[in-house]
């Protein structure tokens, strides 16, 4: 039989458990809320200048970048590093933040993408040191423009973050691609000896002026005025695909272009094609003091290395007579 007395203490024992779920529940609720907005790498911010290595690895490719006294390089290539892309990223990093909480279920990495490194993960592993610091991420699936899924290696829990992290690990995609950048209107001529036919050069006077081919074979005339004209932009803004150390010297002579500016830079390419692939490597000179730091910037750039351009940039450079006359 339920007495009063009984009947109170059933009553009492009901509102201890209550209050007990309501302070489990506002006690979760309040440690995700403080966990929304943090970073995901605590102390990242505060060490950036400081970071001296960054590993990038993903589906078997594997990039790392160095800082030495000359600045980052690309350890697998030796060349430097693109510094605006590398600071993208470790500025990134410095402010990626928590947006929501994500499964914490091993069996579930895999759907967001942020499983541990294995054959067959679909993930990029980063890791970012200084001296005496190491900070570990797993980066996942994008969820959107502006997020992606993250996950620290040594926690269980997923995480929806912000910026949107983007990290290749193919070296190739961390080199400096930039290699020459002489504009059209400084070009005042170009001598090729292309790969088949015979050598050929073309010049002019003054920037506005076409470029004209030079000491023609008798019977051979130049196509249209113009037409050699758009060979002077070949060194504007030229940028590689890749960059490797320049094999040593020997073997058949491949192509060469030597462009000649008003002011004196002279830069001279040669190719060589490898199974489908096109490289060229080269040097750099002046013939005038105003332009001489420049030329040895350019040479300092290419010396020791050969870089891949795509197919038509190569083919480009090294045109033959018959392609103007």
């Amino acid at each position: 039989m339920m007495t009063p007395r009984k009947l109170a203490v059933l009553v009492i024992a009901a509102l201890v458990v209550l209050l007990a779920g309501l302070w489990l529940t506002s006690q979760r609720n309040t440690a995700t809320t403080a966990r929304v907005g943090s970073p995901v790498l605590p102390q990242f911010e505060a060490l950036l200048n400081e970071i001296t290595r960054v590993r990038i690895e993903a589906k078997g490719d594997a990039a790392t970048l160095v800082r030495g006294a000359g600045g980052w390089i690309v350890e697998e290539r030796g060349f430097r590093a693109d510094p605006a892309k590398l600071r993208r990223l470790l500025i990134d990093l410095s402010k990626l933040h928590v947006i929501e909480e994500k499964t914490s279920d091993p069996a579930r990495y895999a759907q967001i993408g942020v499983e541990d490194p294995a054959p067959g993960a679909t993930g990029t592993r980063i890791v970012a040191s200084t001296a005496d610091t190491g900070f570990a991420l797993l980066v996942g699936k994008v969820a959107d423009a502006t997020s992606v899924y993250v996950r620290l290696p040594d926690s269980a829990q997923s995480l929806l973050a912000a910026p949107r992290i983007v990290a290749d690990a193919d070296p190739r995609h961390w080199i400096d691609t930039a290699l020459v950048d002489l504009p059209a209107d400084r070009v005042r001529s170009v001598a090729v000896a292309p790969a088949t036919g015979p050598a050929w050069r073309a010049s002019r006077d003054a920037a506005t002026a076409p470029l004209v081919l030079q000491d023609l074979p008798k019977g051979t005339v130049q196509r249209s005025p113009d037409g050699v004209t758009p060979v002077a932009a070949l060194l504007g803004n030229l940028h590689a695909e890749d960059a490797r150390a320049a094999p040593a010297a020997g073997g058949t002579p491949g192509p060469r272009v030597l462009v000649r500016t008003f002011d004196g830079v002279e830069v001279e390419l040669h190719g060589r094609v490898e199974g489908d692939r096109h490289y060229v490597g080269g040097t750099a000179r002046s013939t005038g003091a105003a332009s001489a730091a420049e030329a040895a910037a350019i040479a300092a750039r290419l010396a020791g290395f050969e870089f891949e351009l795509p197919r038509y940039k190569y083919e480009a450079l090294f045109r033959p007579l018959a392609d103007f006359t």
